[in-house]
């Protein structure tokens, strides 16, 4: 796995008129809300399980090189990586879940793709990113399986949903500009219309491009946002819609020999004249809905969504630069990989509000499409020519159809005068699937398989207010992730050793499994946010692939089982200033986690030969994760300081991603941020905002990512991707 963590630059900002809402469990009196509102942390106190909340403050002070995933490395428990700008081949851990093992979500729609479960750089998709900071006012983490109505497809590790922008009832907007490291230029522009003939809109646009830090990884990103409300006049239904559309296009750079990069300088890359990889995508998801209340107690909140997928990669490789492979390097020299995917559905929910009860019943379908293909040429551009029989240039021509269901129903509970809260609920998933491969240079002859799987998922989870402000909970949950693109294409026309006959193995075996236990502590006061939890997640029936040694025949089938448990803390406050001369506010927080990660049964990948045995520790899970941050808010004006630690991390050998004896030290990376907000009268203009930014203050060298490959003479090396340096940005926004 590719490893690159960026830390955001702040986290927290001054009050403003879009403040988020007060979370449950904070008082809503106005001085409990401008408190809350200043929290350098959000942990919503009655929670039944592990929850935290990143603000639109803490969002907006980012630095224009920070990506949307970047910005989850401040929160306990997750580790960011990152090759490059704009969010070249990037990867997030959760709990030690790796992509595709815990689910992202916008406004509640899956944003995991159907088919491999990645939400960013999945198969193979370098330089794909939909969701930029451009898309979303806040994030809500839940850990863990958490319970139905949050949870979604593949929520092993935990959920992680964006909350798109919402236009208001008043007409404002910005127009605004950066520019720094890296040749790193971004402009934006947003128009937020206020209520007019009974519609609420907002319009948005970011373009961002930059040469980045290495020898291979120029990008340029484009994202358009739109949203709408309206209201209707029996203020009891509202209609709304949002729309994301993201283009993006660059380079990708490639894990180098750390050898090489000690002999020829931290940023380079092998020349174009062995080697390069130029990437396009183009993404979009579109939602609409309505919210009807149907009686005083019963309301109906109904979403549709379309998306797509459109990536396509053009490469060129001379196979080898002296003893070390390349990439992309089979049967001619260029190749053209393209990768479609197009997705809708439909998601629907009621609330009944009782007494003493919530009762929430909700469901989801999608319907997604795939269509996946690689072409070979010996001279550029690539031309695919696919041929019935298989004498094309198609190394392979794939389509895929899959239905995901799910059904949910949960209860909570409240008693006690609100103290208790007890919420117990089930969730129904299934998943149908049908591949098909068209004959190609890997394929003889046409094939095709299919596959059902289903799983009834239970929750529990409970949360008591022992004092005012105090809370203990605890939750048990079960979910399921299921098979992925691999576990099809891989049993197609196999040979069986015995009888000569070519075959299809079929898929078999169970979902994945996880079972999830958790614990905690919090305490909220105002804008004073403390919190404390230990988690367990077994990870089982895990699929791998198996080898008859008879037949030769391979399979995916249930075997690896993992066991991931740790202790994750929170704590943050804002309070006056102590000092006469120095008036305004300071903030402070502390995001910290231990994970720890095993291998809790003893298995040999077949494809790579690498073993590992029980106990073993998984790779890319740093044994620490530590945020610390402060600041200073007075008025119009803000100053900010962010260090992130990340521990040592066993690293993966390359060609399995099984883990290493091999490790990468712990390291740190601290961020600053000044702001200074100056009111002005030009016209519409109301506000001009100067932000400087420094994100790696202190020019730390780390590897972003780094695993161990294997050179031609059969010995092991470290190869891997600087992180970036230090970067400095300025920014100018007018705000009208």
């Amino acid at each position: 796995m590719k490893k690159h963590i960026l830390l955001l630059s702040t986290a927290f900002a001054q009050q403003d008129s879009n403040a988020v809402t007060p979370i449950q469990g904070i008082s809503k009196s106005a001085a409990a809300a401008t408190a809350a509102a200043k929290a350098p942390i959000k942990i919503p106190l009655k929670s039944t399980y592990t929850q935290s909340v990143i603000s639109k403050q803490v969002i907006e002070n980012t630095s224009p090189a920070t990506t949307a995933q970047d910005i989850l490395a401040r929160e306990p428990s997750i580790y960011v990586t990152n090759n490059g700008p704009n969010g070249v081949n990037q990867s997030v851990t959760f709990r030690a879940f790796s992509s595709g093992e815990f689910s992202e979500t916008y406004d509640g729609i899956p944003l995991n793709d159907p088919f491999t479960a990645g939400v960013v750089a999945q198969a193979d998709n370098d330089n794909n990113t939909l969701i930029t900071k451009n898309d979303f006012d806040s994030i809500d983490v839940y850990r863990g399986i958490n319970n139905p109505a949050t949870n979604s497809y593949n929520s092993l590790g935990g959920t992680i949903n964006f909350n798109s922008r919402k236009p208001t009832d008043n007409f404002n907007g910005e127009v605004g500009a950066s520019y720094g490291s890296f040749n790193t230029f971004d402009y934006h522009a947003t128009v937020n219309t206020g209520l007019v003939a009974g519609v609420k809109q907002l319009f948005s646009f970011d373009r961002n491009t930059s040469d980045g830090w290495t020898q291979q990884d120029k990008n340029a990103n484009s994202n358009l946002f739109y949203s709408f409300e309206a209201p209707l006049p029996n203020n009891k239904t509202k209609i709304y819609g949002t729309f994301v559309y993201s283009q993006s296009a660059g380079d990708v750079s490639q894990l180098m020999p750390v050898d090489l990069l000690q002999q020829y300088g931290s940023t380079y890359q092998f020349p174009t004249s062995a080697y390069y990889k130029q990437n396009n995508s183009t993404n979009f998801l579109a939602i609409g809905g309505v919210t009807q209340q149907l009686t005083d107690t019963l309301s109906l909140d109904l979403k549709g969504f379309v998306g797509e997928n459109d990536y396509v990669r053009n490469s060129f490789s001379t196979k080898f630069v002296g003893i070390y492979s390349l990439p992309d390097g089979s049967h001619r020299p260029y190749h053209l990989y393209a990768y479609y995917t197009n997705t809708f559905g439909v998601q629907p929910s009621l609330t009944w509000n009782l007494p003493y009860n919530t009762i929430q019943i909700g469901s989801n379908l999608t319907f997604s499409h795939e269509h996946s293909r690689e072409y070979f040429s010996s001279t550029s551009p690539v031309i695919p020519n696919p041929q019935a029989n298989g004498s094309g240039n198609d190394f392979w021509n794939e389509h895929m159809l899959r239905t995901e269901g799910s059904a949910y129903i949960q209860d909570t509970i409240s008693l006690l005068g609100d103290r208790l809260k007890i919420i117990p609920g089930v969730k129904y998933l299934w998943a149908e699937t049908k591949n098909s491969d068209q004959a190609a240079y890997y394929y003889a002859a046409a094939a095709s398989d299919s596959n059902y799987s289903h799983y009834l998922s239970p929750t529990l989870s409970a949360s008591y207010e022992l004092l005012t402000g105090l809370d203990v909970y605890a939750a048990y949950g079960q979910n399921v992730k299921f098979p992925d693109i691999s576990a099809y294409y891989n049993s197609e026309l196999q040979t069986n050793a015995v009888t000569g006959q070519t075959v299809n193995v079929p898929v078999t075996g169970h979902p994945e499994h996880v079972t999830d236990y958790e614990a905690g502590l919090r305490y909220v006061s105002g804008s004073l946010a403390l919190g404390a939890d230990y988690y367990r997640e077994d990870f089982s029936s895990i699929f791998n692939t198996f080898t008859d040694p008879t037949t030769g025949l391979s399979s995916t089938r249930n075997g690896g089982k993992e066991s991931y448990d740790g202790v994750e803390i929170q704590a943050g406050d804002s309070i006056p200033s102590p000092f006469a001369a120095i008036p305004g506010d300071f903030g402070g927080y502390v995001n910290a986690s231990y994970n720890h990660g095993i291998y809790s049964s003893a298995f040999t990948d077949q494809v790579s030969g690498s073993s590992v045995v029980k106990g073993q520790a998984l790779g890319n899970v740093p044994n620490y994760l530590i945020s610390v941050g402060g600041s200073w808010t007075n008025g119009q004006y803000f100053f900010g300081v962010d260090t992130h630690y990340i521990g040592r991390t066993f690293l993966n050998f390359a060609n399995s991603n099984v883990s290493s004896p091999y490790t990468q030290g712990g390291y740190f990376l601290t961020n600053l941020t000044m702001s200074d907000t100056v009111p002005v009268k030009l016209g519409i203009v109301k506000a001009l905002k100067f932000t400087l930014n420094v994100d790696n203050l202190f020019n730390v060298h780390y590897y972003a990512a780094s695993d161990i490959n294997q050179n031609s003479l059969g010995n092991n090396y470290k190869e891997g991707i600087i992180g970036a340096p230090v970067g400095v940005y300025g920014s100018v926004t007018a705000k009208f």
